[in-house]
């Protein structure tokens, strides 16, 4: 005990003096792209119909040169691309004029809100309302009228869960396309103080393998400290007045051989100010067939993550993403009720979370307990592009209490350079465990790069209490990587090459996995070759054994879908295995998007085991839609088959005002029908 005691005491204190180390460089600058566009006032709102004919946009100023990337800095585009902002008392509108002189090349597959439309002709623009050069929005709309919206937090974290209304509508033309936007400045959080925005558009062109931004960030978009500025914001003449959101849910539930069950609930948000918000919920909604595809969980190694899209914790989730899972939100799932505060002041963000109701228990079968979860986390910019931060959990159920404290930062030590740290410790019944994380990640415009990573989760740390399921560990992760991208006009587009070592020891110091890996792969037109090849060792049934394996990865990317090809082969416990998966995705009709999957892991007398599942989606408009998912699971050695079917149909009011008609059968589960309708109601009194 007194050994394990000075090891943490050692431990703790190596990562103190590293990350003060670290601190001294905390200060270093970024570079702005020194992109300016102003904002121009508008008495008369633009009709938004995707034509920019409105006489305001042709005042407007235009933000245009734009560069690609993933090539060297500086290299302009090949494509014109002119943006131009406007803006009213309520509402910040952006028109795109894309040139496209082969329109019938435009690659257009997603039909479904929040898909990711990156894949397609796309226009995204990214906010910085806070001028932090850290976090922005991200608004993105492709040629068939798809919108998509999220955050990025910290340049390195990217969260879909975030939703707003805006509007957005796009033109097709001869040699051209066009696109307008309308979003209103009540959806966005911001300081009215300020009169400067950062802000950047990209432009993805998949059919030429290429993207453009209008702020040369270079191979990476999500380089907030690079953007350009949005001048000329004047809030005094901006209605920053908010009202509260009520948003009440009511669900039926019919299970074959059980009797009807109905639930209500509600969600109030209570925005104090444009950049505080506080949240309360009663008896939240947590059946989301509506919104997961419900996936069988083929290996025990790991539990499925599946992203939160209750209204309660989706604003400020991105504060809690930090390298170890302690805060996994899902965990809670029947709340009885719940406060919650987010914002920003000055350069602190934080966030207060307080629930009560029931929580899975990972340390007793599962078992849902009643408790209280408290959570809080506090980060602070500083200089440029570093930040740090603190985070404390404490959980009480009527058998133990659990208390956890982190403490983290990523420090950006150079353009090129970031390094990220987090030390947490817990206590359960009287005992203290610490556990770390410590990583370095560079990349040049040159195109290498390369990064580092060492953790450690000793035995009875826990994360399993309020984070994603782990077993404890020790690893270290190292990798190097060189890309390469040719002029345009090439056949070959670009390769990379990349070689990584992997060690892991399991919670007894003993090797668990070793891996040493070379891979690489050549960009040719519409199709993508990878392969790889590695060896090491790992350790199953409780015996270390030796294995290597060799794959590849081909995909063909038409303008209609993608087409995927994958095989991986080698010993395993000294006995063949083989790993092979067919993948098709397919957009027919601009609204008809299919994907089909099939996988089969093979490994002689072992196991037998064949995936097929099929996502259908059918967007009658753009509120309007009907997916249908179907997947099934045959362990042809056992005769065992899992199979999963949902199918539902909804309709969007708006982001937050929606209604679903989903029918689900599973193996593990009775058929169900399930009906939800949750409606947004904005009050007057204002703040």
């Amino acid at each position: 005990m007194w050994m394990n005691l000075q090891r943490q005491q050692w431990i703790g204190f190596g990562i103190l003096i590293i990350t003060v180390c670290l601190a001294t460089s905390a200060f270093a600058q970024g570079q702005n792209s020194g992109r300016v566009i102003k904002a121009k006032w508008l008495d008369t709102a633009p009709v938004i119909d995707g034509a920019l004919s409105d006489s305001a946009w042709a005042h407007a100023e235009i933000a245009d040169n734009f560069y690609r990337v993933e090539g060297a800095h500086g290299v302009p585009a090949e494509l014109g691309t002119k943006a131009m902002v406007l803006y009213d008392a309520n509402t910040l509108y952006v028109g795109v004029h894309c040139d496209e002189p082969n329109m019938e090349a435009l690659r257009e597959t997603q039909t479904r809100r929040d898909a990711p439309v990156w894949r397609d002709d796309t226009i995204q623009v990214l906010l910085d309302t806070y001028h932090d050069q850290r976090n922005c929005y991200v608004l993105a709309v492709n040629t068939l009228g798809t919108q998509m919206d999220a955050k990025i937090s910290n340049e390195s974290n990217f969260d879909q869960a975030w939703d707003a209304d805006w509007e957005a509508k796009v033109q097709k033309n001869g040699n051209h396309w066009t696109a307008e936007m309308a979003i209103p400045f009540s959806e966005l959080r911001f300081d009215p103080e300020t009169t400067t925005w950062g802000i950047n558009f990209a432009r993805p062109h998949p059919m030429e393998g290429v993207r453009y931004t209008w702020a040369d960030t270079g191979n990476d978009f999500s380089r907030v400290s690079e953007f350009g500025k949005l001048e000329n914001l004047e809030f005094s003449r901006v209605n920053t007045d908010r009202k509260i959101d009520i948003l009440p849910y009511v669900t039926q539930r019919s299970v074959e051989g059980d009797s009807f069950d109905m639930n209500a609930g509600l969600d109030v948000a209570i925005p104090f100010s444009t950049n505080i918000t506080t949240n309360l919920t009663f008896n939240p909604d947590f059946s989301q067939l509506e919104s997961d595809s419900t996936r069988i969980n083929v290996s025990s190694d790991r539990e499925l993550y599946l992203p939160e899209r209750r209204p309660f914790f989706r604003e400020g989730a991105e504060l809690f993403e930090m390298p170890l899972d302690l805060f996994y939100s899902r965990r809670v799932q029947e709340i009885d009720y719940g406060i919650k505060s987010t914002g920003k002041v000055g350069d602190y963000n934080f966030a207060l979370i307080d629930t009560y109701g029931a929580v899975v228990d990972r340390y007793d079968d599962d078992q849902k307990k009643q408790a209280n979860l408290l959570a809080t986390r506090v980060s602070r910019n500083v200089g440029e592009r570093t930040v740090i931060g603190a985070m404390g959990l404490q959980k009480h159920q009527a058998d133990r209490d659990v208390t956890l404290l982190s403490l983290d930062g990523r420090f950006a030590l150079h353009r090129d350079l970031t390094a990220r740290g987090q030390y947490v410790t817990d206590w359960i019944h009287g005992e203290m465990h610490s556990a770390f994380h410590a990583s370095m990640n560079w990349e040049h415009e040159s195109g290498w790069a390369a990064n580092a990573r060492v953790e450690d989760m000793p035995e009875g740390f826990r994360p399993n209490e309020m984070g994603l399921e782990d077993e404890a560990f020790r690893k270290t992760y190292g990798r190097v990587r060189y890309r390469h991208r040719f002029d345009k006009d090439n056949l070959v587009r670009g390769y990379y090459l990349s070689g990584y070592h992997f060690y892991k020891l399991n919670g007894q110091h003993l090797l668990w996995d070793r891996r040493l890996g070379l891979s690489g792969g050549v960009d040719i037109g519409r199709f993508d070759l990878y392969t790889f090849v590695g060896s090491g060792t790992r350790r199953e049934d409780g015996t270390l054994y030796d294995r290597q394996y060799i794959g590849s990865d081909i995909s063909y990317r038409p303008k209609w879908g993608r087409l995927s090809l994958y095989n991986r082969f080698g010993p395993r416990q000294d006995k063949y295995s083989r790993y092979t998966r067919v993948s098709a995705n397919v957009n027919l009709f601009g609204k008809l998007t299919f994907s089909f999957n099939g996988s089969n892991f093979f490994w002689r007398e072992n196991r037998n085991t064949l995936i097929v599942g099929v996502n259908a989606n059918y967007q009658f408009t753009r509120q309007m839609g009907w997916r249908i998912f179907a997947e099934r699971v045959d362990e042809r050695m056992s005769n065992e088959i899992k199979y999963n079917f949902n199918s539902i149909f909804d309709y969007s009011f708006t982001p937050e005002s929606r209604f679903f008609l989903v029918f689900a059968d599973s193996t593990n589960g009775e058929r169900a029908v399930l009906t939800k309708m949750s409606y947004l109601f904005e009050s007057d009194f204002l703040f």
